[in-house]
């Protein structure tokens, strides 16, 4: 295994990876793909990129002389992503907010984004939010992995209820740190429970922010049932857009300096 070079990042879709790549596995690009590569790049035959399998794999690939086409070359070191996964649960902000919470939350390492509707978002659960809606927001995901050089692409689930994600986390045998970010004065700090946990064995950590005006008592007596420990991100009062990014940037600086 050869450590990563300063060549274009390419983060590969679903259908292109069937099974696990391998030298000389031959890639068929997408319309998108050779578009971006010959065209906007200007890359020609034997050009080199790096391609993200989205499994947390970094390939050396070169493309063909068919343009169609590109082929791995070797596997390439890669070492960016935080010890332990993390889930991010949004209660949705509004407008088109959301994006650039996206952006920057997948630049500070976060696995997986649940966009959740609460009783005090101004989308209300049932709205349907349409497929392109979602496409959009996975394709942030993905050019935010590709800049900030991740193994990994963060999943954005579809948007769901508080209550439903709640019932879905129940249900996980997985051992679990598991966060609520209130604004209660009462609320020990964020590194404050992390660092309290150290030493318990965990494979994720899981954090959820609320909307503008925070969470309802009820929605706080919820979660704490469902195993979430309320935490303060500090004495000032952050948007719904800087609070996912201060809890995320707390938990990664912890991981990063366990």
């Amino acid at each position: 295994m050869i450590k990563k070079r300063r060549l274009q990042r390419l983060t590969l879709q679903a259908h292109q990876v069937p099974s696990a790549l391998q030298i000389n596995s031959p890639i068929a690009l997408t319309t998108e793909q050779r578009h971006y590569l010959c065209n906007v790049l200007r890359l020609e035959a034997k050009s080199e990129f790096i391609a993200l399998d989205r499994q947390g794999g970094w390939w050396l690939a070169k493309l063909s002389q068919d343009p169609d086409m590109a082929e791995i070359i070797s596997k390439l070191e890669n070492n960016s992503e935080l010890a332990a996964q993390i889930t991010l649960g949004i209660a949705m902000p509004k407008g088109s907010n959301i994006e650039s919470v996206i952006r920057q939350t997948t630049e500070l390492g976060v696995r997986q984004i649940v966009p959740l509707f609460s009783d005090r978002t101004i989308i209300k659960s049932g709205t349907e939010i349409g497929n392109q809606k979602r496409d959009r927001w996975q394709r942030i995901a993905e050019e935010s992995a590709e800049l900030s050089m991740r193994n990994y692409v963060p999943e954005i689930h579809s948007p769901q209820p508080l209550t439903s994600w709640l019932d879905t986390l129940a249900n996980s045998t997985l051992p679990t740190w598991k966060y609520i970010c209130v604004t209660s004065p009462n609320a020990p700090h964020l590194l404050t429970s992390l660092q309290n946990s150290t030493g318990e064995e965990n494979s994720e950590i899981i954090v959820t922010t609320g909307c503008e005006g925070g969470w309802t008592t009820r929605e706080e007596e919820m979660a704490i049932a469902a195993g979430f420990i309320p935490v303060s991100l500090g004495d000032r009062v952050l948007s719904a857009i800087t609070a996912p990014v201060v809890a995320l940037s707390i938990v990664g600086a912890f991981l990063d300096t366990q």
